[in-house]
């Protein structure tokens, strides 16, 4: 029995070995291989106002003399660097794809790590792949001078007795809506003083009255007429929006009521009317961020208010259901869904409606 299994054994892996004769190995010679070619490259303009404007891109075929399928990638890399840290703006099997500038723009920013605001060179190539153990064709390059556009602004600030203090501690965030453009809303101090910088400290730049000399200042402020020509606010004393534009030199202000928010609930003593009884008034911190000092009582329930009344608005906690609420936090089931409190104890909370969250800290 044992003699018929070896010859069984050795039968087939004769038939394997003749098998393995018989079959054609197909090689591909790269070098009489045909690379893609890629086509005019479109002009490329990049700003904020053409962000959803396509930009067209196309090649021919590789051809390697045999039918393979064949991926593609367009590319681009930082001109000079000879595709070493390439990105692939596409990939796939077609012949031809669409990008709009903005995503240009950001691949350029945050995948080559360009600077905005910068003139550069960025380099096209479109690259062909059939295999890991064949060389891929990689397209001549063709270069384009481009400007990226900023994405993100950092804030201005407002330092003086006119917005808390000469004290760098106290600067005010005045955050960019758009490129130059900043605007917050603040408390301003009538008859006071104050600065405006790039930096929430003294050097190396601010943004005094005489440096919108040929722009358009709010009749609110006047120049202090001291060392540093400072702005002096001349209204009334109240919360204003302050918008500054560093392009047209124009600072322009508009009275607005006071940024209220009010917490009330058994959860933090009673459910007494926003803004009476034991209901807390939260600290005004910057548009839509607030805080307060609160004891919290475990197993309770409460809500925040936009105002001194019931209504028209109120944040309860499903509102924060895309951002973060602190763990000490969940939905109290109830009617209006409002917070509960899974444990007590006196902590310092702060709501910011830009971020959707609550959190808390010790005090």
């Amino acid at each position: 029995m044992r003699k018929l299994i070896h010859l069984f054994i050795i039968t087939l892996v004769v038939g394997l070995l003749s098998s393995c004769e018989d079959t054609d190995l197909v090689t591909i010679d790269t070098t009489t291989s045909s690379a893609p070619v890629l086509a005019q490259i479109p002009t490329i303009e990049l700003s904020m106002d053409n962000a959803d404007d396509a930009l067209d891109f196309s090649w021919t075929a590789a051809d390697y003399d045999i039918a393979l399928a064949v991926t593609y990638q367009l590319q681009i890399a930082a001109s000079g660097t000879d595709f070493a840290e390439p990105y692939n703006l596409y990939s796939g099997t077609g012949l031809s794809t669409s990008v709009t500038a903005a995503t240009l723009n950001t691949a350029i920013l945050n995948k080559l790590a360009l600077d905005p605001e910068t003139e550069t060179s960025i380099d096209f190539r479109v690259v062909s792949s059939v295999s890991t153990a064949v060389d891929d064709l990689a397209s001549s390059t063709q270069t384009a001078t481009v400007t990226p556009y900023a994405t993100e602004f950092p804030p201005i600030y407002m330092i003086g007795a006119a917005t808390g203090g000469w004290d760098t501690s106290l600067a005010v965030e005045v955050p960019s809506s758009s490129p130059s453009v900043y605007t917050a809303v603040w408390k301003f101090s009538q008859n006071e003083a104050f600065r405006f910088f790039a930096q929430p400290n003294w050097d190396p730049t601010s943004y005094n009255y005489p440096y919108f000399a040929t722009g358009t200042v709010s009749n609110l402020f006047e120049n202090n007429i001291d060392d540093d020509s400072n702005f002096k606010f001349v209204g009334e004393t109240g919360f204003y929006r302050v918008t500054v534009n560093l392009k047209t030199f124009t600072v322009s202000m508009e009275s607005v009521p006071e940024p209220v928010m009010y917490m009330t609930g058994k959860g933090i003593g009673e459910w007494d009317t926003p803004g009476t009884g034991a209901s807390i008034k939260m600290t005004f911190v910057k548009e839509n961020v607030w805080t307060a000092t609160a004891t919290f009582v475990s197993g309770e329930a409460w809500r925040f208010f936009a105002q001194a009344d019931w209504n028209p608005t109120s944040y309860n906690f499903p509102y924060f259901a895309d951002g973060t609420v602190a763990d000490m936090f969940e939905n109290a089931g109830d009617d209006d869904s409002n917070f509960t409190n899974k444990s007590g104890g006196t902590y310092v909370i702060t709501l910011d409606l830009n971020e959707l969250s609550v959190t808390v800290a010790a005090p």
